[in-house]
């Protein structure tokens, strides 16, 4: 169950918003200022923050500034229509959406919505993202152990400089694609010197017997058949 954190000085706001939410599945925590709701925050660890811009002792646009200092915990804003300032301000300085007074529950708990959707979408991109970087790449003889940087040719290790491996490993991700020399400048290395890594290359795997990047011309390189 996701903690939604209301801060918010006008008690009558809170409880609409906090039974707009409760009807959702949503566990609500309310602070009538900002330094209750900093307080809060370390206490319940919100997915997401409701916050007014105008408050007594702390107001939204200070607690957004305190917040993001550690924590990138989405911020709805809540302003009144004659707000327009402060609620760029808001957006500016790390707030991620806002509602503006007199507002529609329901509208606000689809926003609520949306942004953990978002959320939870860019989370398990960041985790295939990161599963995909660590597992290996294979491609008919051709193998790459991304963790430690090891290449193999059928049981042999071919020692690669890391801005050749980079390459390879750039290569071999999209096997059938014609990478151009755009596709390879990993590690600041040049235009011009794509090719001589590309030579470097060959010329490991050519103790082996096998040339892995063919030269498509005019367009770039892709890897070898390895039938």
């Amino acid at each position: 169950m996701d903690t939604i954190l209301v801060v918010d000085d006008e008690s009558d706001i809170r409880e609409v918003v906090r039974y707009a939410l409760s009807r959702e599945g949503f566990r609500v925590v309310e602070a009538e200022d900002g330094l209750d709701g900093l307080e809060k925050v370390s206490e319940s660890d919100p997915a997401v923050v409701i916050l007014d811009i105008t408050m007594p002792r702390m107001n939204g646009i200070d607690f957004c500034l305190k917040l993001r200092q550690t924590s990138s915990t989405p911020i709805i804003f809540l302003s009144s229509k004659d707000d327009e300032q402060d609620r760029i301000l808001g957006l500016t300085i790390g707030g991620d959406d806002y509602v503006s007074k007199p507002f529609s529950p329901k509208e606000l708990v689809a926003r609520v919505q949306a942004i953990l959707r978002r959320q939870r979408q860019l989370a398990d991109q960041v985790k295939s993202e990161a599963d995909l970087a660590d597992a290996p790449l294979e491609y008919g003889d051709i193998r790459i152990d991304v963790e430690t940087l090891t290449v193999f040719y059928q049981d042999h290790v071919v020692d690669l400089t890391k801005t050749e491996f980079h390459i390879l490993k750039t290569i071999l991700s999209s096997p059938r694609k014609v990478h151009g020399k755009e596709d390879l400048m990993v590690r600041a290395v040049s235009d011009a010197v794509i090719d001589s890594h590309i030579r470097g290359i060959r010329a490991k795997f050519k103790v082996h017997g096998f040339n892995p990047i063919e030269t498509k011309r005019g367009q770039g390189f892709r890897l070898a058949s390895c039938d």
